[in-house]
């Protein structure tokens, strides 16, 4: 009677460590991919009981913020506020609406220094084009009269946009990935994806740790190394780390070298002392902003906002000097084989 009892309590205790067992696993179902989004490529590597589903549904996310947002799709939202510029408002979606509002707002915050208006410079140039080319003075000098953010003008009762002038456009290659990316990694949540990471192009999202209690790891590039050449590692955990750099996408001509970060003061790349510049914080959107207006600003006021905190940065000047934000102390380490770069005191 007794070994009968304690057989069944055995068996029992077995069955429930099996069931706990097999659920843990679950949890910790790890699926992969890789595309080609936005331009760039996307890898992603996320877990939960539904990852392969979580997988398939952040691709579907990119691409559906893609065909609202994408300057170059004339299908899209953005494309027919462009091409009813000074004509008319146009409809759309309370997405894509939210997000030019948001946009319009980080083009106030930086003072024009980062403006989504910036499409009649961006095309001109087609840095990231087949055929870019550096335009002619007067030709740079005409599309600048058309950049300025307070032309968008927005009517949020009925989700309607515009822009004031003929011949204006929007481009939000400067704050799109960054959106798309934390969009996407909100559905990747909302199926139970409790760890991971999503790479858009030089921005990375990631959720929680790994399943020994790691935070995932990744290296931060040499901008002046080839693609597999990094200055440092840096551990994250739960947030999202943009990075802007010269390195990205350029083109050389006469030696000179135009990358696609535009000023939209001087029409010409930003020339700032920063060579790069990564920025990690919650959000997707404002890291994406702020690793590109800080680009543009230069080192010194890029420092300064770096002191009044809200978020970590990374700053990497033409003299090769790195300059990590306080917050960076305990999550970043030196590659002590790649020589060359000084890390100097923290800001």
């Amino acid at each position: 009677m007794i070994a009968a009892a304690i057989g069944l309590i055995l068996l029992l205790f077995f069955a429930c460590f099996g069931f706990y067992w097999d659920s843990r696993e679950k949890e910790w179902t790890v699926s992969t991919g890789t595309a080609f989004v936005m331009d760039t490529f996307i890898d992603q590597k996320l877990a939960g009981p539904k990852s392969q589903q979580a997988v398939e549904a952040v691709n579907q996310q990119l691409r559906a913020f893609e065909k609202r947002i994408s300057a170059y799709d004339l299908s899209s939202e953005i494309s027919k506020i462009n091409q009813n510029a000074g004509i008319a408002y146009v409809q759309v979606s309370e997405e894509t609406f939210s997000i030019l509002q948001l946009a319009k707002e980080y083009s106030a915050l930086s003072e024009g220094l980062f403006d989504i208006t910036i499409g009649p410079l961006v095309e001109l140039w087609n840095i990231t084009g087949e055929n870019p080319r550096v335009p002619e003075q007067q030709e740079i000098q005409k599309a600048l009269e058309l950049v300025d953010y307070r032309d968008v003008l927005l009517q949020e009762e009925n989700y309607r946009v515009m822009l004031r002038r003929k011949g204006q456009k929007l481009n939000l290659g400067g704050v799109a990935k960054g959106m798309a990316g934390a969009l996407a990694m909100e559905s990747a949540k909302a199926l139970g994806v409790h760890a991971g990471y999503l790479s858009v192009g030089g921005n990375i999202f990631t959720i929680g740790k790994k399943k020994d209690g790691a935070s995932y790891r990744f290296g931060v590039r040499d901008p002046r190394g080839g693609a597999s050449d990094y200055i440092g590692v840096v551990e994250l955990t739960d947030t999202t780390m943009a990075t802007s750099g010269d390195y990205e996408r350029y083109f050389e001509k006469d030696g000179v070298r135009y990358h696609h970060i535009l000023h939209p003061d001087t029409g010409y790349p930003g020339d700032s002392d920063l060579i790069s510049v990564s920025v990690i914080c919650k959000d997707g959107g404002l890291a994406d902003f702020l690793s590109t207006a800080l680009f543009l600003a230069g080192r010194e006021k890029a420092m300064s906002h770096a002191k009044e905190g809200g978020f970590e940065c990374i700053l990497i000047d033409r003299d090769k000097n790195v300059y990590l934000s306080d917050g960076m102390k305990d999550c970043f380490t030196p590659n002590g084989e790649n020589a060359g770069y000084r890390f100097v005191n923290l800001l």
